[in-house]
């Protein structure tokens, strides 16, 4: 896989279906200096509940903070950031935008080196995301990152995309069970029932057959020690200033160092891609022989 610069004339979202990170230069998306400075002296809450700062733009709601007098102008800077970042986003993939649902932003502020979190949610170990509250039914993370740090790169390892992954891995990680599920009609009954108990306002998620086995292989990743030391790694350094584009379930990653990163998330219909063969939903329905999504 490869960092490859955007180009204005080309067609990006064949760049990042491909499992590359589409790659833009310091200077290209810029963020005013006011949000920068409504971030500064953000005090994020260090329990491992609040991996980052994260703004919901949906509810205008932030959550991540310890409090204090500085939550109103961390959140007007986080309104502000997202806002920008959605705008360069649909810009630079219209295609995409058109039908994208959006997610969360985040101000990742602590120092990933060294970083104490329970194995699962260790950012420094090689994982495809999944989001145990927020289900994408086959649909994919799309995210953009910005190093706002002024000194210092954001360090990242990546392997090979998701189709090699796949290919090598999701049957030692257990996608006959979650194809067994795709079959189940008792499985289809308890999707209906957490529909309805999630309506009603309980904390239920209903989760497809695709969906549970991405929260599985993201876990299952993590604690993997021979596809850790193992697998194929890729290392670049992300310099001040600079901003890039992935698919965060297609790419396996991890961040290795820096503090310091503003990040929006949109999540892409399948539907939209280029090749809707490349979403890793179509190549685990391949290999377990059954739709996994409804």
């Amino acid at each position: 896989m490869d960092l490859v610069t955007a180009n204005p004339g080309a067609d990006s979202r064949v760049v990042i279906e491909n499992g590359d990170i589409l790659f833009f230069p310091p200077g290209v998306f810029s963020i005013p200096a006011e949000i920068l400075d409504g971030l500064t002296g953000a005090a994020q809450d260090t329990r491992a509940i609040h991996k980052n700062i994260a703004y919901k733009p949906a509810a205008d709601r932030i959550s991540g903070l310890t409090g204090g007098e500085e939550a109103a102008r961390v959140h007007q800077a986080m309104r502000g950031y997202s806002a920008l970042a959605l705008d360069f986003m649909a810009r630079v993939l219209p295609e995409y935008a058109r039908s994208w649902k959006v997610d969360y932003a985040s101000f990742r502020s602590i120092e990933e080196r060294g970083r104490e979190l329970p194995l699962n949610k260790r950012n420094d170990l090689l994982h495809v995301d999944a989001f145990p509250t927020r289900p994408v039914f086959g649909d994919l993370i799309l995210r953009c990152f910005t190093n706002v740090n002024p000194n210092q790169s954001r360090e990242w390892m990546t392997s090979d995309p998701f189709e090699q992954l796949a290919s090598r891995e999701a049957r030692r990680a257990g996608i006959e069970r979650y194809a067994a599920l795709a079959r189940s009609s008792l499985h289809a009954v308890r999707r209906v029932a957490a529909r309805g108990l999630h309506a009603a306002g309980l904390p239920v998620v209903d989760r497809s057959p695709y969906d549970a086995f991405m929260l599985h292989m993201h876990a299952w990743m993590k604690a993997n020690q021979e596809y850790q030391q193992n697998c194929p790694k890729y290392r670049f350094d992300l310099p001040p200033g600079s901003t890039w584009m992935v698919f965060t379930d297609v790419v396996p990653h991890a961040v290795l160092g820096g503090r310091l990163a503003l990040e929006q998330t949109v999540i892409v219909s399948r539907s939209t891609l280029a090749d809707p063969q490349r979403a890793p939903a179509s190549i685990l329905e391949k290999i377990a022989g059954v739709p996994l999504v409804n």
